[in-house]
């Protein structure tokens, strides 16, 4: 049985166990008069459930603890099995169900259960998740633990053998507030895991005196283009007396925790929020409300958590060194319970070595790292407080109300933007940042960076000074003045860049290099941006149907810049047909990805070995210049390599009975039940926006979708009245057997935002309502 098959039931069960339903009023059972009924106890949990048209939860409860426990019922009821998994993983319980040597994913990385469970065993330990707990309000524990119950409470509702249908015969496990919590932390963690967890297992007590390690297979992220982008146009840029905000998140659509989910929160004259959030969270990370608006960013030009190189001596009493003396390693033990080859369980042991700065973790060199012991310094250890940021944030009546959630909590590692109903706009680093200047890193650096605009690869922890720590032990964070927080009324934009040309039209400097340098080029996704923003400007504002058209507009930073010359090149391959004619379908494209655009497949195909060609630019990228478009080099030795990258892509494409020429809707698809469906955006390497990654090209085209546009809102207010507009790309559901896996589908490929209900009368009147009450 799938989930979708169980919702029908699940209603039914739930509204009968809450006492749903029609009364008892002919008397009692004999037929005398009824006795009376003492008073029930208070409901410890309380909500309503009202889903609307593609499966969009509204939770409506009195308190906290009821809005969470409707939350994590709606997520449940879409994404138990992944939920499931999820828990199972943070848990550091995966040897116990699926054997050490299965595979988890940790962050970005698919890595041995083994190395995930002693990560996260350690990182998320049961004593870094009791620090979190103790750093939150009243109303975030009442969040978290209610959310825990809802996912629970379905769970209850459901048959065992219902439960391990669904699951694939896996048994979900009872969620606790913890795991709330762990889910929370673990986005500040991934920045850490993508370093060292991959390395977990082999970082134990008894390999101090081993060799150096080998580099894991997968100790680098996938080379998937994630990306996302976000947009605040203030009122100077609107014309009006408001703002318009755009959100962009790109995320994994298949089964990863990166997922986003639907939500609309309200505690009557407390809270109302809608928006999306990632798997395991009960809050939207990108998200609005009657006066403010949101969306996060991967923060990929910030470095958070350090690496400090450890002076270990191995040997009958392993020690390390630091000013000048020598400090014992302390053994700490982890106990695990590991499937065996034949079904059973054992407990093992895994000792590891500990030193002052935390665990230490046996790494192999690296670019400006040497191989050997390093621990972390990592700002966002025993941090949950992102539950605390977003409902503050939630409760926000403008960019000022904005700014204070995200400067006294800092829990969620990103970039945010928003805009308010009041015509503000901010771009503003969400997340805590570790506190040393910039000389300090260079002169800390074990192996010194290349330029000063690169963050050292590890720290010399030969010396106090550079293990970027307080006298209690603790990381030293940065205080709010020293992070970004860039309030404007005209346009911020980010596409996963530094905060240096967050403001349109200016360009900054001054803040830490662990924020990203401002020297550094930016990425094309953020030159495209800069490259329509000046378009729609062109009639002196933008209005919501441009705005939504940085998105939709699907156009190619890089063929906008380059084809031309690459069109040049051909002439000097007069006499090569392969080349002529591939030159000839780049001649005729539109310069965009979508649907029915012709000529997108090749210049997709052709972008990576264009760049690769050497000298490619005749010009440096010059920082002081940004946004200006290099010129390509029209030296011989460039366009000869033009020339031969031409005709590697279309022998290349060649060999899969491809041309080139193919509608783009036909090679970029999603499979459903009901056949492929054509769909538009492209690579955001290239500068496409609205960047979709498919899997590996087939003669059939791209297969599936990996990862790329997830969740939109297109947000504004008109007489101070909210106007929002908003898209699931991915759907609400995972399970290719409910009816919210991919009835947004059709939105995305029609580039059609829909007006979710939001205010009660809106709600009741939706045709698709479901109405569900639960009460324990």
């Amino acid at each position: 049985m799938t989930q979708a098959a169980l919702r029908a039931c699940l209603c039914a069960v739930a509204c009968v166990v809450a006492g749903c339903g029609g009364s008892n009023g002919g008397g009692g059972f004999f037929g005398g008069p009824v006795p009376p009924v003492p008073p029930a106890p208070a409901d410890k949990y309380s909500a309503e459930v009202r889903w609307t048209q593609y499966g969009l939860p509204h939770v409506k409860a009195k308190d906290y603890a009821g809005l969470g426990y409707g939350q994590g019922y709606a997520v449940a009821r879409d994404q138990l099995c992944l939920l499931a998994d999820r828990v199972v993983t943070l848990r550091g319980e995966r040897s116990e169900r699926f054997g050490p040597d299965g595979v988890a994913v940790v962050a970005f990385l698919q890595i041995p259960n083994l190395d995930s469970d002693l990560f996260y065993r350690v990182q998320l330990s049961d004593a870094e998740v009791e620090t979190a707990w103790k750093g939150l309000s009243s109303d975030a524990r009442q969040l978290a633990e209610g959310y825990a119950a809802g996912f629970n409470r379905l769970l209850r509702d459901m048959t065992p053998e219902a439960r391990a249908a669904a699951c694939k015969g896996m048994e979900p496990p009872r969620m606790k507030a913890s795991d709330v919590l762990r889910a929370t932390m673990q986005v500040g963690s991934l920045w850490k895991a993508l370093g060292v967890a991959a390395y977990a297992s082999a970082s134990t007590w008894d390999q101090l005196g081993a060799p150096p390690v080998a580099k894991a297979a997968a100790d680098r992220p996938p080379a998937q283009q994630m990306a996302s982008n976000a947009w605040a146009y203030g009122a100077e840029a609107t014309g009006t007396n408001t703002s318009i905000m755009v959100a962009n998140p790109h995320t994994l659509w298949q089964d990863h925790w990166l997922l986003m989910h639907q939500m609309h929160l309200t505690i009557p004259g407390e809270i109302d929020v809608m928006g999306a959030d990632f798997l395991g969270l009960p809050l939207p990370l990108s998200g609005f409300t009657q006066h403010l608006a949101w969306s996060i960013e991967a923060p990929s030009t910030v470095t958070y958590p350090l690496l400090i190189a450890m002076d270990v001596t191995s040997g009958a009493r392993p020690s390390y060194t630091v000013d000048g003396a020598p400090h014992a390693l302390e053994m700490k033990t982890v106990e695990l319970r590991v499937k065996q080859v034949d079904g059973s369980v054992r407990t093992q042991s895994y000792s590891l070595p500990y030193s002052h700065l935390g665990p230490l973790y046996r790494l192999p060199a690296d670019t400006g790292r040497p191989a050997g012991w390093h621990a972390v310094t990592d700002p966002n250890v025993g941090n949950a407080r992102a539950l605390d940021q977003i409902l503050a944030v939630a409760k926000a009546r403008d960019i000022a109300g904005f700014e204070k959630a995200v400067v006294q909590n800092r829990g969620i590692t990103a970039h945010l933007i928003a805009g308010d109903s009041q015509g503000q706009a901010m771009y503003i680093e969400s997340g805590p940042l570790l506190d040393i200047g910039d000389a300090a890193l260079r002169d800390c650096a074990v192996v010194p960076p290349p330029d000063d605009a690169t963050v050292p690869a590890a720290l010399d922890g030969r010396r106090s000074a550079c293990a970027v720590r307080g006298a209690d032990g603790q990381p030293r964070l940065a205080p709010a003045s020293r992070i970004p927080a860039l309030a404007t009324r005209g346009i911020v934009q980010n596409a996963n860049d530094s905060y240096s040309l967050s403001l349109v039209g200016q360009q900054l400097d001054g803040y830490s290099l662990l924020l990203g340098s401002a020297k550094a080029p930016p990425g094309a996704r953020t030159l495209m941006s800069q490259r329509q923003i000046q378009d729609s400007l062109a009639d002196g504002r933008i209005d919501t149907a441009e705005a939504t058209d940085m998105v939709f507009g699907n156009r190619n930073y890089l063929a906008e810049t380059t084809l031309d010359a690459v069109l040049a090149a051909c002439t000097s391959a007069a006499g090569d047909a392969v080349v002529q004619r591939a030159c000839g379908i780049l001649s005729a494209w539109d310069r965009r990805h979508n649907i029915d655009s012709r000529g997108a497949l090749l210049f997709t195909e052709l972008g990576s070995r264009l760049e690769a060609v050497p000298g490619l630019y005749a010009e440096p990228y010059d920082p002081a210049r940004p946004f200006r478009v290099r010129p390509v080099s029209t030296a011989p030795g460039v366009t000869a390599g033009i020339v031969a990258a031409m005709r590697d892509t279309a022998v290349a494409l060649d060999a899969l009975g491809l041309r080139g020429d193919e509608r783009w809707g036909d090679m970029l698809a999603r499979p459903t039940p009901h056949g492929r469906v054509p769909l538009h955006g492209g690579p955001g390497g290239q500068g496409v926006l609205n960047a979709l990654e498919g899997a590996p090209l087939t003669k059939d085209g791209y297969g599936d979708i990996i990862a790329g546009t997830s969740y939109v809102h297109v947000v504004t207010w008109v007489q101070d009245k909210l106007v929002a507009r908003v898209m699931v790309a991915s759907g609400q559901s995972t399970d290719p057997a409910s009816p919210h896996h991919d009835d947004q589908l059709a939105l995305f490929s029609r580039k059609q935002l829909v007006t979710p209900p939001f205010t009660d009368a809106e709600i009741a009147a939706d045709p698709k309502l479901e109405l569900l009450t639960l009460r324990e």
